[in-house]
């Protein structure tokens, strides 16, 4: 097994035995580790395991539940693309659908099934639309090479000829058809839903992945209903200050995406959302404008924990068929279909109170290709302030006073053929 030259943070990814006596995930967060070269599907199920958790329902030692769900998303552009960070942050979002989906489904489902089965003898077999079309058909078929040799053998163009090329082959004895049609649609408001630790897996010879464990909890849910209705949300034990939580390891960075809800030295309950971007050129410009991207994509990440509207829709065909023919011919065909959509749909929100917390740019460690990330927070003190602020500026006249919160507002060079793997900063656990 390969090791990673690139050191890659220890997150909350549960190196311990039992839940209870892990250290503070901000903690772990700090310690290094050589992450051996996985998929990201692996590293997922690792985490899960380590925690003690199960994809779905989770119940805490207190009776509160909870929801796992996962998902992963392929980056389609090529490693040597300087389009190659932006098609990261592309498969952080499709992770990220797909673990809503599951969430989704799991809440209700509907499905529709449809089978058939149709056999045929003698002259009650159904005849194709025309020659032409029934012998085009039968070519593409693995065993039709066989006729097709015969009826070369012959002087057969059975193209040119399809009446000749269907005598030859012989009357069809029988034939058998089969179809299973599976259609499924789910449609729920997802709010509270983070990424609880997002993956990153590169194998030297393949396209990369991004893989995210999401998690839903009640008290989530609280905070996101903050967003919306500006009501406080109850403090907790204090921890240290956000930024003192924040990872300074590339590797950690450069693989954290979404947001995540974390507690502060006031016991705080703050939203810290992690964006990413990459430029169109290595201009000062396209750094500027890439910054400026990571930001949207991180304030974007609040919006979506606000509260969205998810539409899953999914068709399945199964269909095969057998012929058989007088000179002992068969021919089997197969057609295999699957069709998905995912749609997550979040309105137009005024969210107050969004502040910068960090930026920070690296040369991701298999291009060389630089990653612009932008830390943003919110929380319904920080929301009070911003609404304070704004009534303070729309009434010039106003004392400074006015400024006190409404309560109820509450790098590595690159190389070709290299592997990269990594987890992102983890979420705390104390925090959901």
């Amino acid at each position: 097994m390969k090791r990673l030259v690139f050191a890659a943070a220890c997150v909350a990814m549960g190196m311990v035995m039992a839940q209870e006596s892990a250290p503070a995930p901000e903690a772990m967060a700090q310690e290094k580790c050589a992450i051996e070269e996985k998929d990201v599907d692996t590293m997922m199920d690792e985490f899960i395991s380590s925690k003690g958790w199960t994809e779905g329902l989770n119940t805490k030692p207190d009776g509160s539940k909870f929801f796992i769900a996962k998902g992963s998303g392929v980056v389609q552009a090529p490693r040597n693309s300087q389009q190659y960070i932006s098609s990261r942050v592309n498969a952080f979002n499709k992770a990220m659908l797909e673990a809503k989906k599951a969430m989704v489904e799991y809440l209700g489902v509907d499905i529709a099934t449809e089978t058939q089965k149709a056999y045929a003898e003698g002259s009650a077999v159904n005849p194709k639309p025309t020659e032409a079309q029934e012998v085009a058909g039968k070519l593409k078929q693995f065993l039709f090479a066989k006729i097709n040799k015969k009826l070369a053998e012959e002087g057969i163009d059975p193209i040119k000829n399809p009446a000749a090329a269907k005598a030859a082959l012989g009357k069809q004895l029988n034939s058998e058809q089969y179809k299973k049609m599976i259609s499924t649609m789910a449609r729920a408001q997802v709010l509270g839903f983070q990424a609880c630790c997002t993956f990153e897996g590169t194998p030297s010879d393949g396209k990369g992945e991004i893989g995210v464990v999401a998690i839903w909890s009640p008290k989530l849910q609280a905070m996101a209903a903050s967003i919306v209705t500006g009501a406080p949300v109850p403090p907790v034990g204090a921890k240290r200050p956000i930024r003192d939580q924040i990872s300074s390891d590339p590797a950690t960075l450069i693989s954290t995406f979404g947001v995540q809800q974390k507690i502060d030295e006031t016991g705080d309950l703050v939203l810290v959302a992690f964006g990413q971007a990459g430029g169109v050129s290595e201009s000062k410009m396209s750094a500027k404008a890439a910054q400026t991207k990571a930001r949207q994509n991180a304030m974007a990440a609040i919006r979506e924990f606000a509260g969205e509207q998810v539409a899953v829709a999914t068709d399945t065909l199964e269909a095969e068929s057998t012929e058989e023919f007088e000179n002992g011919a068969e021919v089997y065909e197969n057609e295999s279909s699957m069709k998905e959509k995912i749609a997550a749909t979040a309105a137009r929100m005024n969210i107050a109170g969004i502040a910068p917390l960090k930026n920070f740019k690296f040369k991701h460690p298999i291009n060389g290709k630089m990653v612009y990330g932008s830390i943003v927070t919110w929380c319904p003190k920080q929301a009070g302030q911003a609404r304070a602020l704004k009534r303070t500026m729309a009434n010039p006249t106003a004392t400074s006073g006015s400024l006190r919160p409404n309560p109820a507002g509450g790098a590595a060079a690159p190389a070709s053929g290299r592997s990269f793997n990594a987890a992102g900063q983890g979420a705390d656990d104390d925090a959901f």
